[in-house]
């Protein structure tokens, strides 16, 4: 049953890790759900590096799933998970949508 699971979170994993390199590597910033191209090329590079950022602390978080589900070593998995893709994403949602962009001119 282990390897069933390992082999049902290489999925999501999969899917994590390829987006965030679409989007950081390949430019592709339009899959960013809500993205309509109006940042500055610097913002929008940030954007992407950012959104990288967070999908592979996704991956990493059911990674743990993962290795739980093989090991049953990972103390509180649903926690550590939860953590691994909250903590990034409200980050993400508050740098980009509720944080004011700093001004550099004086």
């Amino acid at each position: 049953m282990a390897l069933a699971a390992t082999l049902l979170y290489a999925f999501p994993i999969g899917l994590c890790l390829l987006l965030a390199w679409a989007i950081r590597y390949r430019g592709a910033v339009g899959l960013i759900a809500g993205y309509d191209g109006d940042l500055s090329p610097e913002r929008e590079a940030a954007l992407a590096r950012d959104t990288a950022l967070v999908l592979v602390a996704a991956a990493a978080g059911v990674g743990v799933l993962a290795i739980d589900s093989r090991t049953d070593a990972v103390p509180r998995p649903d926690l550590l998970t939860t953590l691994a893709v909250v903590v990034p994403t409200a980050w993400l949602l508050w740098k980009w949508n509720v944080r004011e962009p700093r001004s550099t001119s004086r």
